[in-house]
Protein backbone atom coordinates (compact mmCIF):
# COMPACT_ATOMS: atom_id res chain seq x y z
CA UNK A 1 0.00 0.00 0.00
CA UNK A 2 1.33 3.25 -1.51
CA UNK A 3 1.60 6.76 1.01
CA UNK A 4 -1.15 7.92 -1.52
CA UNK A 5 -3.63 4.89 -1.63
CA UNK A 6 -6.46 5.69 0.62
CA UNK A 7 -6.67 3.19 3.45
CA UNK A 8 -10.32 1.81 3.54
CA UNK A 9 -12.39 1.37 6.28
CA UNK A 10 -15.96 -0.40 7.28
CA UNK A 11 -17.27 0.32 10.17
CA UNK A 12 -19.88 -1.98 11.35
CA UNK A 13 -22.69 -1.46 14.15
CA UNK A 14 -26.10 -1.04 14.38
CA UNK A 15 -25.42 1.99 17.16
CA UNK A 16 -24.83 4.83 15.37
CA UNK A 17 -22.69 6.83 17.77
CA UNK A 18 -19.85 5.19 18.43
CA UNK A 19 -19.75 4.11 14.66
CA UNK A 20 -20.27 8.51 13.84
CA UNK A 21 -17.61 9.27 16.38
CA UNK A 22 -15.12 6.55 14.24
CA UNK A 23 -15.79 8.34 10.83
CA UNK A 24 -15.64 11.69 11.95
CA UNK A 25 -12.07 10.45 13.78
CA UNK A 26 -10.52 9.41 10.80
CA UNK A 27 -12.18 11.78 8.39
CA UNK A 28 -9.96 14.22 10.01
CA UNK A 29 -7.05 12.79 8.15
CA UNK A 30 -6.97 12.63 4.00
CA UNK A 31 -4.90 9.09 4.53
CA UNK A 32 -8.45 7.08 5.05
CA UNK A 33 -11.77 6.57 3.34
CA UNK A 34 -14.40 5.23 5.89
CA UNK A 35 -18.19 4.10 5.73
CA UNK A 36 -20.73 3.08 8.37
CA UNK A 37 -22.52 -0.09 7.66
CA UNK A 38 -25.08 -0.72 10.13
CA UNK A 39 -25.72 -4.10 10.00
CA UNK A 40 -23.27 -7.20 9.54
CA UNK A 41 -25.81 -7.82 6.17
CA UNK A 42 -25.30 -4.23 4.97
CA UNK A 43 -21.76 -4.86 5.48
CA UNK A 44 -21.68 -8.02 3.48
CA UNK A 45 -23.09 -6.06 0.53
CA UNK A 46 -20.86 -3.06 0.71
CA UNK A 47 -17.64 -5.90 0.78
CA UNK A 48 -19.22 -7.33 -2.43
CA UNK A 49 -19.16 -3.87 -4.11
CA UNK A 50 -15.90 -2.26 -2.52
CA UNK A 51 -12.35 -3.53 -1.61
CA UNK A 52 -11.85 -2.74 2.18
CA UNK A 53 -8.84 -2.50 4.06
CA UNK A 54 -10.14 -3.25 7.21
CA UNK A 55 -13.26 -3.51 9.25
CA UNK A 56 -14.58 -2.68 12.38
CA UNK A 57 -16.98 -4.83 13.65
CA UNK A 58 -19.17 -4.81 17.08
CA UNK A 59 -19.76 -8.22 18.02
CA UNK A 60 -23.51 -7.99 19.13
CA UNK A 61 -25.74 -7.22 16.42
CA UNK A 62 -29.58 -8.10 15.69
CA UNK A 63 -29.37 -10.26 12.55
CA UNK A 64 -25.76 -11.16 11.57
CA UNK A 65 -23.92 -11.08 14.36
CA UNK A 66 -19.83 -10.12 14.34
CA UNK A 67 -19.15 -13.62 14.45
CA UNK A 68 -21.04 -14.00 11.30
CA UNK A 69 -19.74 -11.26 9.57
CA UNK A 70 -16.03 -12.71 10.90
CA UNK A 71 -16.61 -16.01 9.55
CA UNK A 72 -18.02 -14.39 5.73
CA UNK A 73 -14.93 -11.79 5.74
CA UNK A 74 -12.31 -14.97 6.46
CA UNK A 75 -14.21 -17.17 3.98
CA UNK A 76 -14.65 -13.94 0.97
CA UNK A 77 -11.99 -11.99 1.86
CA UNK A 78 -8.92 -13.08 3.29
CA UNK A 79 -7.06 -10.35 2.82
CA UNK A 80 -9.11 -7.63 5.09
CA UNK A 81 -8.14 -7.14 8.06
CA UNK A 82 -10.99 -7.23 11.41
CA UNK A 83 -11.04 -5.06 14.81
CA UNK A 84 -13.53 -6.57 17.27
CA UNK A 85 -15.44 -4.05 19.66
CA UNK A 86 -16.39 -5.65 22.59
CA UNK A 87 -17.59 -4.75 26.30
CA UNK A 88 -16.98 -7.97 27.43
CA UNK A 89 -14.06 -10.75 28.90
CA UNK A 90 -10.85 -9.86 30.34
CA UNK A 91 -8.08 -8.14 29.27
CA UNK A 92 -5.90 -10.92 30.51
CA UNK A 93 -7.57 -13.43 27.85
CA UNK A 94 -7.70 -10.37 25.25
CA UNK A 95 -3.96 -10.44 25.71
CA UNK A 96 -3.24 -13.98 25.15
CA UNK A 97 -5.65 -14.20 21.93
CA UNK A 98 -3.99 -11.52 20.15
CA UNK A 99 -0.79 -12.92 21.06
CA UNK A 100 -1.90 -16.78 19.49
CA UNK A 101 -4.46 -15.57 17.65
CA UNK A 102 -5.05 -13.23 14.43
CA UNK A 103 -7.97 -10.90 15.61
CA UNK A 104 -7.12 -7.60 17.51
CA UNK A 105 -9.95 -6.69 19.92
CA UNK A 106 -10.72 -2.94 22.10
CA UNK A 107 -12.61 -2.65 24.71
CA UNK A 108 -15.52 -0.65 25.52
CA UNK A 109 -15.83 2.22 26.40
CA UNK A 110 -13.28 3.88 24.49
CA UNK A 111 -11.99 7.01 23.48
CA UNK A 112 -11.92 7.47 19.94
CA UNK A 113 -8.01 8.88 20.01
CA UNK A 114 -7.30 5.16 21.31
CA UNK A 115 -9.43 3.68 18.38
CA UNK A 116 -7.23 6.05 15.67
CA UNK A 117 -4.37 4.72 17.59
CA UNK A 118 -5.56 0.71 17.25
CA UNK A 119 -6.00 1.44 13.60
CA UNK A 120 -2.68 3.51 12.94
CA UNK A 121 -0.76 0.44 14.26
CA UNK A 122 -3.11 -2.45 12.33
CA UNK A 123 -2.60 -0.39 9.32
CA UNK A 124 1.68 0.44 10.08
CA UNK A 125 1.99 -3.62 10.66
CA UNK A 126 0.34 -4.33 7.83
CA UNK A 127 2.49 -2.38 5.52
CA UNK A 128 5.48 -3.89 7.55
CA UNK A 129 4.42 -7.24 7.15
CA UNK A 130 3.36 -6.98 3.90
CA UNK A 131 6.25 -9.34 2.46
CA UNK A 132 5.92 -12.07 5.28
CA UNK A 133 3.93 -15.05 5.15
CA UNK A 134 2.54 -16.06 8.44
CA UNK A 135 2.48 -20.30 8.78
CA UNK A 136 0.84 -21.58 11.59
CA UNK A 137 -1.70 -23.99 11.94
CA UNK A 138 -5.66 -22.83 12.12
CA UNK A 139 -8.92 -24.56 13.01
CA UNK A 140 -10.82 -24.27 9.37
CA UNK A 141 -14.62 -25.27 8.10
CA UNK A 142 -16.37 -22.25 9.25
CA UNK A 143 -13.51 -19.57 10.00
CA UNK A 144 -10.57 -20.52 8.24
CA UNK A 145 -7.12 -18.55 9.45
CA UNK A 146 -8.41 -18.53 12.73
CA UNK A 147 -6.56 -20.09 16.27
CA UNK A 148 -9.42 -22.27 18.19
CA UNK A 149 -9.18 -20.35 20.80
CA UNK A 150 -9.77 -17.76 18.56
CA UNK A 151 -13.49 -19.42 18.20
CA UNK A 152 -14.19 -20.35 21.32
CA UNK A 153 -13.35 -16.71 23.08
CA UNK A 154 -15.46 -15.18 19.98
CA UNK A 155 -18.73 -17.59 21.51
CA UNK A 156 -18.11 -16.46 24.76
CA UNK A 157 -17.63 -13.01 23.95
CA UNK A 158 -21.18 -13.20 21.85
CA UNK A 159 -23.24 -14.95 24.71
CA UNK A 160 -23.70 -17.94 22.19
CA UNK A 161 -25.68 -20.84 23.28
CA UNK A 162 -24.84 -24.04 21.54
CA UNK A 163 -21.88 -26.20 20.82
CA UNK A 164 -18.91 -27.19 18.69
CA UNK A 165 -18.34 -29.99 17.23
CA UNK A 166 -14.54 -30.12 16.68
CA UNK A 167 -12.72 -32.64 14.56
CA UNK A 168 -8.85 -33.27 13.86
CA UNK A 169 -7.32 -34.96 11.21
CA UNK A 170 -5.59 -37.43 13.57
CA UNK A 171 -9.43 -38.54 14.05
CA UNK A 172 -9.51 -36.77 17.66
CA UNK A 173 -13.04 -35.64 18.49
CA UNK A 174 -14.52 -33.43 21.21
CA UNK A 175 -17.65 -30.91 22.05
CA UNK A 176 -17.72 -27.40 23.68
CA UNK A 177 -20.82 -26.59 25.07
CA UNK A 178 -21.81 -23.00 25.67
CA UNK A 179 -24.59 -21.75 27.28
CA UNK A 180 -25.26 -17.98 27.55
CA UNK A 181 -21.30 -17.62 26.68
CA UNK A 182 -20.22 -19.64 29.76
CA UNK A 183 -18.40 -22.82 29.10
CA UNK A 184 -20.27 -25.75 30.57
CA UNK A 185 -19.04 -29.16 29.67
CA UNK A 186 -16.64 -30.70 27.25
CA UNK A 187 -16.26 -34.08 26.29
CA UNK A 188 -13.34 -35.97 24.26
CA UNK A 189 -13.01 -39.82 23.67
CA UNK A 190 -11.40 -40.53 27.16
CA UNK A 191 -12.13 -37.16 28.96
CA UNK A 192 -14.91 -34.97 30.39
CA UNK A 193 -15.36 -31.41 31.86
CA UNK A 194 -12.12 -29.06 32.29
CA UNK A 195 -9.55 -32.06 31.42
CA UNK A 196 -11.33 -32.62 28.08
CA UNK A 197 -10.68 -28.50 27.38
CA UNK A 198 -7.64 -28.50 28.23
CA UNK A 199 -6.88 -31.64 25.60
CA UNK A 200 -9.37 -30.16 22.98
CA UNK A 201 -7.67 -26.45 22.87
CA UNK A 202 -4.32 -28.26 22.53
CA UNK A 203 -5.28 -29.82 19.37
CA UNK A 204 -3.36 -28.62 16.00
CA UNK A 205 -5.28 -28.07 12.90
CA UNK A 206 -8.49 -29.58 11.76
CA UNK A 207 -12.47 -28.41 11.45
CA UNK A 208 -15.62 -27.81 13.39
CA UNK A 209 -19.27 -27.84 13.49
CA UNK A 210 -21.65 -25.91 15.24
CA UNK A 211 -25.06 -27.15 16.56
CA UNK A 212 -27.15 -24.97 18.15
CA UNK A 213 -28.44 -27.54 20.96
CA UNK A 214 -26.40 -28.50 24.46
CA UNK A 215 -26.73 -31.04 26.53
CA UNK A 216 -28.15 -30.80 30.00
CA UNK A 217 -24.88 -32.32 31.65
CA UNK A 218 -22.53 -28.98 33.37
CA UNK A 219 -19.31 -30.06 34.52
CA UNK A 220 -17.43 -27.22 34.29
CA UNK A 221 -18.36 -24.27 36.98
CA UNK A 222 -15.54 -22.01 36.52
CA UNK A 223 -15.84 -19.13 34.37
CA UNK A 224 -15.18 -19.06 30.81
CA UNK A 225 -12.09 -16.52 31.52
CA UNK A 226 -10.22 -18.36 34.00
CA UNK A 227 -10.44 -21.50 31.54
CA UNK A 228 -8.83 -19.74 28.91
CA UNK A 229 -5.85 -18.36 30.72
CA UNK A 230 -5.54 -21.83 32.44
CA UNK A 231 -5.75 -22.99 28.91
CA UNK A 232 -3.21 -20.26 28.03
CA UNK A 233 -0.09 -21.53 30.79
CA UNK A 234 -0.69 -24.85 29.95
CA UNK A 235 -0.13 -24.16 26.44
CA UNK A 236 3.54 -24.47 24.43
CA UNK A 237 4.78 -20.78 23.06
CA UNK A 238 4.32 -21.66 19.28
CA UNK A 239 5.95 -19.85 16.44
CA UNK A 240 4.29 -16.77 16.61
CA UNK A 241 6.54 -15.66 19.83
CA UNK A 242 9.52 -16.11 16.94
CA UNK A 243 8.55 -13.79 14.80
CA UNK A 244 9.94 -9.89 14.51
CA UNK A 245 8.57 -7.59 16.55
CA UNK A 246 7.38 -5.91 13.66
CA UNK A 247 4.82 -8.56 12.98
CA UNK A 248 4.28 -10.09 16.31
CA UNK A 249 -0.04 -9.84 16.74
CA UNK A 250 -0.04 -6.93 19.36
CA UNK A 251 -2.93 -6.58 21.72
CA UNK A 252 -5.08 -3.46 21.57
CA UNK A 253 -4.14 -1.64 25.20
CA UNK A 254 -6.48 0.48 26.62
CA UNK A 255 -5.56 3.79 27.59
CA UNK A 256 -3.30 3.56 30.76
CA UNK A 257 -5.47 3.14 33.77
CA UNK A 258 -4.53 2.19 37.58
CA UNK A 259 -3.86 -1.19 38.15
CA UNK A 260 -7.18 -3.32 39.20
CA UNK A 261 -8.20 -7.08 39.42
CA UNK A 262 -9.48 -8.29 36.86
CA UNK A 263 -13.08 -9.03 38.29
CA UNK A 264 -14.30 -5.39 38.73
CA UNK A 265 -13.17 -4.67 35.22
CA UNK A 266 -15.81 -7.20 33.81
CA UNK A 267 -19.01 -5.75 33.30
CA UNK A 268 -20.91 -8.52 32.53
CA UNK A 269 -20.13 -9.67 36.51
CA UNK A 270 -20.70 -5.84 37.22
CA UNK A 271 -24.36 -5.98 36.18
CA UNK A 272 -24.26 -10.11 37.63
CA UNK A 273 -24.01 -8.70 41.28
CA UNK A 274 -26.10 -5.46 40.36
CA UNK A 275 -29.02 -7.91 39.17
CA UNK A 276 -28.86 -9.93 42.44
CA UNK A 277 -29.05 -7.26 44.94
CA UNK A 278 -31.50 -5.09 43.46
CA UNK A 279 -33.76 -8.12 42.61
CA UNK A 280 -33.36 -6.67 39.03
CA UNK A 281 -35.33 -7.57 36.35
CA UNK A 282 -33.15 -5.08 33.41
CA UNK A 283 -29.36 -3.63 34.05
CA UNK A 284 -27.72 -1.20 31.80
CA UNK A 285 -24.62 0.52 31.69
CA UNK A 286 -24.72 3.38 29.16
CA UNK A 287 -23.07 6.50 28.55
CA UNK A 288 -24.87 9.86 28.54
CA UNK A 289 -25.18 9.85 24.45
CA UNK A 290 -27.42 6.42 25.12
CA UNK A 291 -24.87 4.33 23.82
CA UNK A 292 -25.43 0.92 25.16
CA UNK A 293 -22.02 -0.80 26.36
CA UNK A 294 -23.60 -3.69 28.59
CA UNK A 295 -26.79 -5.13 29.82
CA UNK A 296 -28.89 -8.00 31.59
CA UNK A 297 -32.04 -8.78 31.73
CA UNK A 298 -33.38 -11.67 34.34
CA UNK A 299 -35.19 -14.85 32.50
CA UNK A 300 -38.47 -14.19 33.97
CA UNK A 301 -38.26 -11.03 32.89
CA UNK A 302 -41.24 -9.90 30.20
CA UNK A 303 -39.28 -6.55 29.34
CA UNK A 304 -38.13 -6.65 25.48
CA UNK A 305 -34.76 -5.75 26.64
CA UNK A 306 -33.89 -5.06 22.90
CA UNK A 307 -36.47 -2.04 22.66
CA UNK A 308 -35.89 -1.11 26.57
CA UNK A 309 -32.51 -0.24 25.60
CA UNK A 310 -33.28 1.37 21.93
CA UNK A 311 -35.84 3.76 24.13
CA UNK A 312 -33.21 4.56 26.66
CA UNK A 313 -30.87 5.86 23.95
CA UNK A 314 -33.09 7.91 22.58
CA UNK A 315 -34.76 9.09 26.29
CA UNK A 316 -30.84 10.35 28.21
CA UNK A 317 -29.70 12.93 25.04
CA UNK A 318 -33.45 14.76 26.05
CA UNK A 319 -32.43 14.32 29.93
CA UNK A 320 -29.35 15.78 30.01
CA UNK A 321 -29.95 18.68 27.61
CA UNK A 322 -32.87 19.78 29.82
CA UNK A 323 -30.46 19.52 32.66
CA UNK A 324 -28.01 22.36 30.14
CA UNK A 325 -30.73 24.11 29.65
CA UNK A 326 -31.73 24.77 33.14
CA UNK A 327 -28.37 24.43 34.49
CA UNK A 328 -29.16 21.97 36.60
CA UNK A 329 -25.27 20.31 36.64
CA UNK A 330 -24.41 17.06 36.32
CA UNK A 331 -27.13 13.96 36.14
CA UNK A 332 -27.07 12.42 39.75
CA UNK A 333 -29.95 9.91 40.16
CA UNK A 334 -33.62 10.17 38.68
CA UNK A 335 -36.00 7.45 40.39
CA UNK A 336 -39.14 6.92 38.30
CA UNK A 337 -41.80 4.61 39.80
CA UNK A 338 -44.34 2.49 37.98
CA UNK A 339 -46.82 0.37 38.82
CA UNK A 340 -45.04 -3.06 39.50
CA UNK A 341 -41.89 -1.55 38.79
CA UNK A 342 -39.12 0.94 39.82
CA UNK A 343 -36.60 2.25 37.55
CA UNK A 344 -33.35 4.07 38.93
CA UNK A 345 -30.74 5.98 36.44
CA UNK A 346 -27.27 6.41 38.46
CA UNK A 347 -24.41 8.57 37.18
CA UNK A 348 -21.33 7.11 37.72
CA UNK A 349 -19.06 9.86 39.54
CA UNK A 350 -16.47 11.48 36.91
CA UNK A 351 -17.41 9.37 34.50
CA UNK A 352 -19.49 9.43 31.03
CA UNK A 353 -21.47 6.63 32.57
CA UNK A 354 -24.83 5.69 33.87
CA UNK A 355 -26.31 2.12 35.78
CA UNK A 356 -29.83 2.12 34.83
CA UNK A 357 -31.58 -0.50 36.99
CA UNK A 358 -35.52 -1.45 36.74
CA UNK A 359 -36.86 -3.96 39.57
CA UNK A 360 -39.97 -4.85 41.33
CA UNK A 361 -41.90 -2.33 43.39
CA UNK A 362 -41.14 -4.33 46.43
CA UNK A 363 -37.17 -3.43 46.56
CA UNK A 364 -36.64 -0.39 47.88
CA UNK A 365 -34.99 2.12 45.96
CA UNK A 366 -32.19 2.71 48.70
CA UNK A 367 -31.08 -0.95 48.02
CA UNK A 368 -31.24 -0.55 44.38
CA UNK A 369 -29.10 2.71 45.10
CA UNK A 370 -26.57 0.89 47.24
CA UNK A 371 -26.53 -2.25 44.49
CA UNK A 372 -25.45 0.72 41.96
CA UNK A 373 -23.28 2.35 44.31
CA UNK A 374 -21.07 -0.90 44.78
CA UNK A 375 -20.43 -0.94 41.09
CA UNK A 376 -20.22 2.59 40.61
CA UNK A 377 -16.54 2.66 42.94
CA UNK A 378 -15.23 -0.66 40.70
CA UNK A 379 -16.11 0.88 36.98
CA UNK A 380 -14.20 4.18 38.59
CA UNK A 381 -11.54 1.86 39.44
CA UNK A 382 -10.93 1.24 36.06
CA UNK A 383 -11.23 4.80 34.19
Amino acid sequence: MSATTPRRVLVVDDEQNIALGILKTLGQSPLYVAKHAPSGEAAVAELAKTPYDLVITDIRMPGMSGIDLLRHIRANHADVGVIIMTAYGSTQVQEEASRRGSLLYIEKPFDFAQMQATIEDFFKRKEEASTTTEKEKSVSGIIPGLSLMDVIQMNCLARFTGTLHIKTSNGEQGIICFNKGEITHCETATRSGKDAFFEIVQWQGGSFDTIEQIPPTVTIVESWEQLMMEAAMMMPDTPVQQQPESTKPKVVAKAPTPKVEPAPADTSKMLDRVMEAAKAEVTFIVTHNGFVIDKRIAQTSKIDLNKSGDEISKLLPGIFSVAKTLSAGTLNEITLRFEGKTAMIRNVAQSDLLFIVISPAYVSSGDIFKAIERESENIKKIL
